[in-house]
């Protein structure tokens, strides 16, 4: 086209060459006549007319090129809004011929959405006589969605439209893509607002549908049963859906069972014909479902996650931008739930305890909150069990973490079940645990307590240990004791130390006048705190005595507290406390010393040597220099080892590796070791054979109903027989009665300690019943 029109151009400017040659002949000549001056003019108007006539064809030509291999849509309008013709590009994006366009209506091809835009720049372009600009959709021959962007020109002729140049350009990719996007974004939107998932995905969903004119779904994936369930198919049929619900993942699961089996795009051209549909064919085809292509969703972790599906009533094919669709549209999906999960774990982390499970503190105490205010609002009652696991600690240290988590995820998972649902169960936090009883449980709150300390009688198997635990359970109600959650809290936190003070392994009701004791324990710990520099402290001496003859063998060091010097506190009260706040260190190193000191004076006045025994609390026991720290105390105050006896419980010997190697290297000092309180702990007498002990202390508790109870008589013959295999002493403590002391010596027991030989007394007074060597 552009050669022809040069050509045409080049004729022009030839002609005008040959022109204007002529004229200059004519200039050089003498006297031209005036025939041929006309003859010339003739000539030179000849040459312009056909020079025009030949611009015009070939530009005719060249713009009739353009209209026929133009790209873009161009179309004729008449002043009706009629096409009079329409280019090739028009056609085939359209699918009608121009036979089929002809004379119909513009505005009929137009979605009804978009014909008020198209109407009023048709209008501008005829009554304002000016090019307009718009964006409309129509719908092809083949059932597609266009979008194209239009221009239109009025055509004048005598200063009147007569008709309408439109050139349009198909931009629904562009469309589509920004769709996509924005529907991305949306999506991220309502993610990060915490949208819910179902309503994320049915947005989804639909714009897939409204694309592709397909009945789409998406299914979440469960793990735990190998099923898919819906998460989202807003056009499917209500009964298909409801009766394909946990459809199956595998081969015979349908598209989308079979996509997430093979976890891979697959591809179901005809339903009735396909054996993956053998299980819901009939189902399928009576909801006038033909073909359906699903697509497995793969999370990061590369693991199956749901599946996106399109289906159609017609049997077909994907086109290669509808595979392209169902992968955008399925990352989408998978975004959305990997999300949602996430979000879902987020809240779990917040509102849930790591370890067991179970609702944690700050879960709990908003429930109460929310409680407590629907309480209020129906004048209801409601019921707190607050409680802890006694002798936890102890568990702990001597057997480490792990095994202290695993018993509270065994005893979470024991409170589960027999308190049943209805009861929300939390932990608060260490071994605490607390329970919310609402309105209809209130009435039956000591029963729920009561079931609380039932499920710790059987013992709880951890990592091969056999442990008896007991729990301490408080109790507050909803008004009575407090009508805010914090104050409820307090008050059943309360409940649970008067439950310990009651002999734990019970449960008590919180008592207004508990208060007054708070406050008192209080202040006995600030005057723990200063009875060291105060003085107050001391040592009492118990006698210990073999039995076989009787002589005395050694004497027990025992703490007492004259508290102000006007106030002897017991040691139950004063000892727990300072184990508690980790004062039991300084004051336990002060008693070894002591201890040690007394037992040097009395050497050097003369007196007959006899063992010291001294306890060491578990927190000593536990020290990493205790060692170093007893060695250093036995050189500054230059008491022999031999004659130093460290007390231990038996919960400190749980962890038998850690235990036998610390009392083996105290046993190198030369220092001896024994087991105070056998019988009331964890461990068996099986252990014994790998701890240097050399004594074994029954408690007394055995001893004190040894006239009464046949078993603990069996107990004490039990321990007696088995310590004497091992080589290792027995002294049974809080022997009180001639019975007593009778049953111990017929049964070979070899040394006790009780009231029944001497009551624990100051030093002074101590002395005076010692024996010089």
């Amino acid at each position: 086209m552009a050669e022809g029109k040069g050509k045409a151009k080049q004729n022009l400017t030839n002609a005008r060459g040959v022109q204007q040659d002529k004229d200059a002949e004519t200039q050089d000549a003498a006297a031209p006549e005036e025939s041929l001056l006309e003859t010339g003019a003739d000539r030179r108007l000849m040459a312009d007319s056909f020079s025009s006539v030949l611009l015009l064809a070939e530009e005719h030509q060249i713009y009739r090129s353009l209209y026929a291999y133009s790209t873009d849509a161009v179309f004729l309008l008449d002043a009706e809004g009629c096409f009079l013709d329409v280019n090739p590009s028009g056609q085939r994006m359209s699918g009608y011929s121009l036979k089929e366009l002809y004379r119909s209506d513009f505005n009929q091809f137009i979605l009804p959405s978009d014909v008020p835009r198209a109407e009023q720049s048709l209008q501008v372009a005829l009554m304002e006589r000016r090019m307009t600009q718009t964006e409309f959709s129509f719908r092809s021959k083949s059932g597609y969605v266009v979008r194209v962007d239009a221009t239109l020109i009025p055509i004048l002729k005598d200063d009147e439209v007569i008709g309408l140049l439109g050139i349009s350009r198909d931009i629904s990719e562009k469309v589509r893509w920004m769709r996509i996007l924005d529907s991305q974004n949306l999506i991220l939107e309502m993610i990060a607002k915490s949208t819910p998932l179902v309503k994320t995905l049915d947005h989804l969903v639909r714009l897939a549908e409204y694309q592709t004119g397909a009945k789409c779904s998406i299914h979440g994936y469960d793990h735990e049963q190998g099923i898919l369930t819906k998460l989202a198919a807003p056009s499917l049929p209500k009964a298909y859906v409801q009766a394909s619900e946990g459809v199956e993942v595998s081969e015979r699961g349908g598209s989308c069972g079979a996509a997430a089996a093979r976890r891979e795009i697959v591809i179901v051209e005809d339903i009735e014909q396909s054996e993956l549909w053998e299980t819901y064919r009939e189902l399928a085809i009576s909801n006038g479902l033909r073909a359906c292509w699903s697509l497995p969703l793969i999370d990061g972790q590369n693991e199956i996650i749901g599946t996106f599906a399109m289906y159609y009533e017609e049997r077909r094919l994907p086109t290669q931008r509808e595979i392209e669709l169902i992968r955008k549209t399925g990352y989408l999906a998978r975004l959305a739930i990997e999300q949602n999960r996430a979000n879902e774990l987020i809240y779990r982390m917040a509102y849930h305890d790591s370890l067991t499970g179970l609702p944690n503190r700050r879960s709990f105490q908003e429930k109460l909150s929310e409680a407590i205010e629907a309480a209020q609002s129906k004048e209801q009652k409601l019921s707190i069990l607050y409680f802890d696991l006694d002798r936890f600690k102890t568990v702990n240290d001597s057997l480490g973490h792990g095994v202290g988590d695993i018993l509270l995820v065994e005893v979470a998972g024991r409170l589960q079940d027999s308190l049943g649902q209805d009861a929300f169960i939390a932990r608060h936090g260490g071994d605490e645990f607390v329970v919310l009883l609402g309105h209809d449980r209130v009435p039956e709150t000591e029963q729920a307590a009561q079931r609380v300390l039932d499920t710790f009688i059987e013992p709880f198997e951890v990592e091969g240990y056999e442990l008896f635990m007991t729990p301490s359970v408080g109790i507050s109600l909803y008004p009575e004791h407090g009508e805010d959650a914090s104050m409820l809290l307090h008050h059943a936190d309360s409940a649970m130390y008067k439950a310990k003070e009651a002999g734990k392994s019970t449960y008590a009701l919180y008592e207004p006048q508990g208060e007054n004791h708070e406050g008192a324990r209080i202040l006995l710990e600030n005057d723990l705190r200063k009875s060291l520099e105060k003085g107050e402290l001391q040592l009492y001496y118990q006698p210990q005595l073999k039995l076989f003859p009787s002589q005395r063998v050694g004497a027990e060091a025992l703490l007492r507290w004259h508290r102000g010097r006007s106030e002897w506190v017991p040691p139950s009260d004063f000892i727990p406390l300072a184990e508690e706040t980790g004062l039991i260190l300084p004051i336990g190193e002060w008693v070894l010393r002591t201890a040690c000191e007394q037992g040097q004076r009395w050497l050097h006045a003369g007196y007959e040597p006899f063992v010291i025994a001294v306890n060491l609390s578990p927190r000593q026991f536990r020290q990493r220099n205790l060692v170093e720290s007893v060695r250093f105390i036995l050189e500054e105050t230059g008491y022999p080892p031999e004659y130093l006896e460290l007390e231990i419980t038996e919960g400190m010997t749980l962890d038998v590796e850690v235990a036998s190697e610390k009392m083996r290297q105290l046993r190198e000092l030369g220092v001896q070791i024994s087991i105070d309180d056998f019988g009331t702990g964890y461990s068996s007498l099986n252990y014994l054979k790998r701890l240097p002990i050399s004594r074994l202390k029954v408690d007394r508790s055995f001893v004190r109903d040894i006239e009464s109870d046949p078993s603990n008589r069996d107990i004490i013959k039990a321990i007696i027989s088995m310590a004497h295999n091992l080589k290792i002493t027995v002294i049974a403590e809080g022997v009180e009665s001639a019975e007593q002391l009778a049953f111990l010596e017929e049964n070979g027991c070899d040394e006790g300690q009780g009231y029944l030989f001497g009551r624990p007394v100051p030093a002074e007074e101590f002395e005076r019943g010692l024996g010089l060597a």
